[in-house]
């Protein structure tokens, strides 16, 4: 029963917070429901089933639009209320926002804020597969299934590399903190990516490699106003709360890969 409360409270508070940017009264953008979207979906929806089945696909699908949804938010939440939603984020070459970040606090809000509004869903999920285990054992997988991928893949995201959402809140506090490692810190990351792309083969990390790479040519946060010391003190912790409660919930997956 505790943890139904818990989840309850969690939902309830995540709700409370993004109320006023999803019920603004202005129309929410979709860009991407394309022939190259669908096209996209169904290929992730296709490797992921091939992997781990049907349910982890479709909960990946799922896990990645609420992730998207996190971002646009955090952009309402700021103002930008013409944001849009952008189904397939990597390939869309049209930004969430026209209107321009006005501080590193607000590009720190917008890179958190996709994996800090999974984390209510990831409970709840959980919360459910652990009530319903009993009499509902398949709906309960389901449920589990899902909980499991929305965490994997939100720690992904949150690895301190960039252009993943970690590696541009990692920058931000280099910036803070350290402003003259920055570059260095850049390199690191796509060396980094690039090193485990020639162990494991894997084309997509070589591709990340590049994009980090280029990066140092083109970084967006450091032409805006620094965070202030203990206002990025608040950010390290708000960043290490999110990357522990996805690490715990997708333990169950990471552990066979980590």
């Amino acid at each position: 029963m505790i943890f139904v409360l818990f989840a309850t409270i969690l939902c309830g508070a995540t709700v409370f917070v993004v109320r006023d940017a999803v019920l603004a009264g202005q129309r929410l953008p979709l860009v991407g429901f394309d022939g190259v979207g669908v096209l996209v979906g169904f290929v992730i929806f296709t490797l992921g089933t091939v992997a781990l089945g049907s349910a982890f696909a479709l909960s990946l699908i799922a896990s990645l639009l609420l992730h998207e949804f996190g971002h646009v938010t955090a952009f309402r939440m700021l103002g930008h209320h013409g944001a849009r939603f952008r189904l397939v984020p990597l390939l869309n070459r049209q930004p969430v926002s026209d209107q321009p970040l006005r501080n590193q606090g607000d590009a720190f809000f917008v890179a958190l804020m996709g994996p800090a509004v999974s984390i209510a869903p990831m409970v709840l999920a959980y919360t459910l597969s652990m009530m319903l285990a009993a009499r509902h054992p398949d709906i309960a997988a389901q449920f589990r299934v899902f909980a499991v991928t929305c965490a994997s893949l939100n720690f992904v995201f949150l690895l301190p590399f960039w252009p993943l959402d970690g590696g541009r809140c990692t920058r931000i506090f280099a910036s803070t903190f350290w402003p003259n490692l920055a570059p260095a810190l850049t390199v690191f990351m796509a060396a980094a990516f690039a090193a485990a792309a020639i162990r494991t083969g894997s084309v997509a990390l070589m591709i990340l490699a590049g994009v980090g790479a280029q990066s140092m040519f083109h970084s967006p946060e450091s032409k805006l106003e620094p965070l202030r010391s203990d206002v990025a003190m608040t950010a390290m912790s708000a960043y290490a709360f999110t990357l522990a409660a996805h690490f715990t919930g997708g333990w169950l997956l990471l552990s066979q890969y980590l």
